[in-house]
């Protein structure tokens, strides 16, 4: 009898060890044959759930870009509100509570979605996701993202009575005139062929803009004097890429409602 009680204790003690090890499996593609960061885990606020399409831009700009590497990683899903779910490290190094956040090489810290992906692309080369140099980091989908909320609160209209409105016709403007100088014709990437990290810092902002303002203050629309960035759009938010993170319409009205304080009713809700 013991010897068969110490067997079976061994492959209980087997098994036990061999679900703790499963558990801390990584998220995402195996480890590639190119150098890349080492144990990194990534912390997504609550309702971006891994597997899941967020609305939120910061989460998809880094979820596109960690998959476009092929970086293995942990995903937790937190809430630094209530103090759900948050690791330690966690805890220690982000007193404020800035989403998303990443750990990586024992002691690397980075908050937020632009020093994550940037403090990586820098250290990280492989695959090249910053083609064609930095010039185009001068469009980092931050006036756009402040704007938004600003210009759809607003109860001026689309105008240039609307400062708001001004400042993002502007970023229109330039932007565009960045895609004239930077390819000479319509429907290229910024810096590339292909989408690439400066890509991933506009587009997911730009298309939450462009899909949510009709519903909160009709009138909205890319000017006409901005041809080629109506061009990159349309097909960026064709790429493979992009279309396997972009957020259907009712999860990105439903993100907006409560930081713009309006409730949209939509056909599906009755």
């Amino acid at each position: 009898m013991r010897p068969h009680m110490t067997q079976q204790r061994r492959i209980s003690q087997m098994e036990l060890r061999k679900k703790k090890s499963e558990a801390l499996i990584p998220t995402g593609p195996p480890k590639p044959d190119y150098p890349c960061p080492g144990n990194l885990e990534i912390c997504y606020k609550e309702g971006c759930e891994e597997g899941k399409i967020s609305a939120d831009p910061f989460t998809i700009e880094v979820q596109m870009y960690l998959e476009m590497k092929g970086f293995p990683h942990k995903v937790h899903i937190v809430n630094p509100d209530n103090g759900s779910k948050l690791p330690e490290w966690f805890r220690k190094n982000n007193w404020d509570g800035v989403l998303p956040m990443a750990k990586y090489d024992k002691e690397q810290y980075k908050l937020s979605s632009a020093e994550i992906m940037m403090s990586l692309e820098k250290k990280f080369r492989v695959p090249l996701m910053s083609a064609g140099g930095m010039g185009a980091g001068r469009f980092r989908g931050k006036t756009v993202k402040n704007l938004t909320l600003s210009l759809l609160k607003s109860n001026r209209p689309y105008d240039d009575s609307n400062p708001d409105w001004v400042d993002m016709k502007n970023e229109f403007k330039q932007l565009d005139d960045y895609l004239v100088g930077c390819h000479n014709k319509e429907g290229d990437y910024l810096k590339s062929k292909k989408f690439s990290l400066w890509d991933l810092r506009m587009v997911p902002a730009l298309y939450n803009l462009v899909t949510i303002a009709p519903h909160f203050k009709p009138g909205f629309e890319i000017p006409e004097d901005s041809p080629r960035l109506r061009s990159y759009l349309n097909h960026a938010f064709e790429d493979p890429i992009f279309k396997k993170y972009c957020p259907p319409l009712k999860k990105i009205i439903r993100y907006y409602e409560p930081k713009l304080g309006v409730r949209v009713v939509l056909p599906d809700d009755a």
